[in-house]
Formats: C-alpha cells, sequence, structure tokens
C-alpha cells in the first residue's frame, strides 16, 4: 500500500519518516517566574495533556502497513518533578525510546529548587513540530493563570490540503513507483520491537552535546537592523553565520511553516527546503547572504519547492521509508532500502551537513496573570539525514542559539564552529 490518496483520518502521511527515527525528540526548555507552586504546574501540565488530541493519542500499526493516531480515553505522556538540570534530563531520557504505542508523546519535566522553577518539554517529533511544542507551553501556562483550555484537535497534512500548483513533476511519481516495485517483491512491515531495537542500537554509542549562546533583546535588535540593512531575513543571516563558520559545507536545510489559518493546533505542520551556497571569502557577509536569502526566496516563492519533500515522500509505500530508517543504522541490508537511503541522505554524500530551525519571534505571551516565562531554549533533534542541527528561538527577553551535535564527534571542534558563527552574528 502506497500513501498516494490515503486520506483516512488521524493516518501517518507525510510524517512517515518520523515513525522510526531513533533521533526524534524535539526540547523547549523556559524558566517559569511567579513563584508556582510545584504542584499547582504539574496539574497545568496535565491540563493541557487533556487539551490536545495529539497527547491523547497513541501510535497503532495496522497488518496492512499502515500507522495511525488513535484516541484513548487517558493521556499516555508524563509528567516529572526533579531538580535535574536540563542537560542531564536529555541524556537520561534520549536513551529511554518514547512508548508511544501507549500514547507517550511527550515527557514533561517541572524543574524546582529553591532558586527558581523551570520546565523542560521533551517530544517525540510525531506529536508535533517546535512550534507544537512551544503552543503546548503556552497552554500549560494559561492552565496555571487558571484559564480554561479549548480542546485542539489534531490537524494532519494530506493529500487533498497539497496546493494544485504544488504537484512535483511526473518524473518524480515514476521514480518512487520503480522503488515501490523493487519493495513490494520482498516488502516487510516493521513492528514495536524493530522500534525499541533500532533505539536500542543507535543510543548505544551516543549521547547528545547542546550548546547555546544568549542574546538580549538589545543585542537581537542589533542583529535584526544588520539584517534589514542587508536586505535580508533573520534567518537567511543566521544561516550565513553558519555557512560562513564550515566555508566547507556547501548546503543547509531549513524546515518552512505552513500552518494555515494560524492554527496552534499540536500536529506536524512544517515542509522543508535546502539552498547551497559555498561562503566565499571574496565577498562580504552581507553579499553572502544576499546570495543565500535570494536561493531562500526562489524556493519560497515557488509551491513545488516548498511543498516538495512532503508531496515527494507520499510516493512511496510506508514500509518502503520505515526501512530506510533501518539500513541507515546498519539494521537491514535490503538493497532498495539501501539505495533510497543513499537518495534521501539517510546514508554516504548526500547526508546534509548543517540544518537550522528558526521559529521566529515566538506568537505566544510571556506574561499569564502573575506568571511568565523567559530564557527560553530550543533544541531540535539531531535527525538521522542530518549532522549539525541548530535551534533558534526569541522572545521578548532575546534570542537563544543552541547547536546540538551527537558526543563521538570532535568537541572542541564543534565548540569553535559554533563560536565562529556567533562571531560573524556579533560583529558582522
Amino acid at each position: 500500500m502506497d500513501m498516494q490518496g490515503s486520506n483516512r483520518e488521524n493516518f501517518i502521511y507525510t510524517e512517515r519518516e518520523e515513525l522510526f527515527d531513533p533521533n526524534i525528540y524535539i526540547g523547549i526548555y523556559a524558566k517559569v517566574t511567579g513563584n508556582p507552586q510545584t504542584d499547582e504546574l504539574v496539574r497545568a501540565v496535565k491540563t493541557a495533556f487533556c487539551a490536545n488530541e495529539s497527547t491523547m493519542s497513541k501510535i497503532v500499526l495496522d497488518e496492512d502497513g499502515s500507522a495511525r493516531y488513535e484516541r484513548m480515553e487517558e493521556s499516555g505522556c508524563r509528567v516529572f518533578v526533579t531538580q535535574k538540570d536540563w542537560k542531564t534530563i536529555v541524556i537520561e531520557n534520549e536513551r529511554e525510546a518514547f512508548r508511544i504505542d501507549e500514547g507517550e508523546m511527550l515527557r514533561v519535566f517541572v524543574i524546582s529548587s529553591h532558586r527558581e522553577t523551570g520546565i523542560f518539554i521533551m517530544a517525540h517529533h510525531l506529536a508535533g513540530d517546535g512550534k507544537s511544542v512551544v503552543y503546548f507551553l503556552e497552554d500549560t501556562m494559561r492552565a496555571l493563570a487558571g484559564e480554561k483550555l479549548q480542546f485542539k484537535p489534531l490537524y494532519l497534512i494530506t493529500d487533498d490540503l497539497f496546493p494544485k500548483n504544488a504537484k512535483p513533476p511526473f518524473f518524480y511519481n515514476l521514480y518512487a513507483k520503480g522503488f515501490n516495485r523493487r519493495w513490494n517483491k520482498n516488502s516487510r512491515n516493521f513492528n514495536w520491537e524493530d522500534y525499541k531495537e533500532i533505539h536500542k542500537t543507535y543510543w548505544k554509542s551516543r549521547c547528545s552535546n547542546v550548546i547555546y549562546k544568549s542574546f538580549t533583546a538589545e543585542e537581537t535588535e542589533a542583529i535584526r537592523k544588520k539584517a534589514k540593512k542587508a536586505g535580508v531575513s533573520v534567518n537567511s543571516y543566521i544561516a550565513t553565520a553558519f555557512l560562513g563558520a564550515d566555508p566547507d559545507n556547501g548546503s543547509i536545510g531549513m524546515p518552512v511553516d505552513i500552518r494555515k489559518d494560524h492554527n496552534r493546533s499540536m500536529s506536524n505542520q512544517a515542509s522543508g527546503i535546502s539552498v547551497d551556497h559555498h561562503y566565499s571569502s571574496r565577498l562580504s557577509f552581507e553579499e553572502n547572504a544576499q546570495i543565500v536569502h535570494k536561493k531562500v526566496q526562489m524556493k519560497l516563492k515557488r509551491p513545488v519547492t516548498r511543498w516538495f519533500i512532503l508531496r515527494f515522500l507520499t510516493f512511496f509505500t510506508p514500509s518502503l521509508l520505515d526501512s530506510v530508517l533501518f539500513a541507515a543504522h546498519d539494521l537491514y541490508g535490503n538493497k532498495t532500502s539501501l539505495e533510497l537511503a543513499e537518495v534521501m541522505g539517510y546514508r554516504g554524500e548526500k547526508m546534509r551537513e548543517l540544518g537550522v530551525t528558526n521559529l521566529g519571534i515566538l506568537d505566544i505571551p510571556d506574561t499569564y496573570e502573575r506568571y511568565g516565562l523567559k530564557d527560553m531554549l530550543f533544541i531540535p533533534p539531531v535527525v538521522s539525514y542530518a549532522k549539525h542541527i541548530i535551534g533558534v528561538v526569541t522572545m521578548g527577553d532575546g534570542m537563544r542559539i543552541s547547536y546540538h551535535f551527537m558526543d563521538g564527534m570532535d568537541k572542541e571542534k564543534e565548540q569553535s564552529f559554533f563560536e565562529r558563527a556567533m562571531e560573524y552574528l556579533e560583529i558582522s
């Protein structure tokens, strides 16, 4: 069964490649001001669980190879009270596979100390994209302030939601059908035991490293003004800084927000683009940024490229997409799977070096009655098709940029790479 033309309610469609990925956890951290009581914050988190269909659902694998969200009577998400810092929480919890088959889409940690209260949300990507996790935090804060929350249904991207002018050239459909025919000759479906095995194998020799830089509101405004003067977006400006920090890398990936009507549903509503540009020392930083920005805008303006990755994925048999993850991590040797893994950048030379996810200026309040949020940090996952992942988030108190990479890489080299990028932002 392939995914084209299937619009079943709550069917996992454009998110299929996230189902078996072992490193697919989104992190959001923030300090909660106003001296909330721990038990009140825990209750607010549980209220937010009940207010979202995403966090009231589990993932079901059907016999025909399809997968879907299924509503539950009670949420399978969990909330913990701890005194551990968020870095320790990440390292300890990334090794324990989320029980998404039991509805564990989120783990929320209320970090309580004698000095301050923090909240760390660790979300499986099937719970939603980065903005979804931010909206869950907003729900929590509204519940903490005594507001009544409205239930938000899943909003999944299905075939009928794609713009008519976003259809890829017919060649890509034929190309995918060739892979599907070869796969269907000796295909197999993957199950929850496979899910546990790929997670165990992946994390056996890995753990996360996260470093970050905070910019004050004044520093953030200075960067915005420099970007505006150069005629580029802040996102293109930041992307150029990381390309400049590693001139050998000539490609950068970026997610694209495709939310309609500004809905605040917890779900995956993002596409993605990639831009090719080798930073040139012969040009000024601003000139490099202008080239990057022009290429970004060209892709965003064309519906075919803006929506391409989502449309392209729907051409493939779901179990074939699953097999790509297992082939990428040396757990499955099927030739078709290995070949598609290279085509999609999960193996070999096409694996993307750099990805930048910028949530932009968050469209949520930073105050909720007597409570507030500050020092927010966004940590995107190091997905299996990229090596270096940057997360950017901006609120009224400033901007924070995180760099998420795996232990085992040269830590000093990665630290230097990040610092060079930050220097571009500070002095350019």
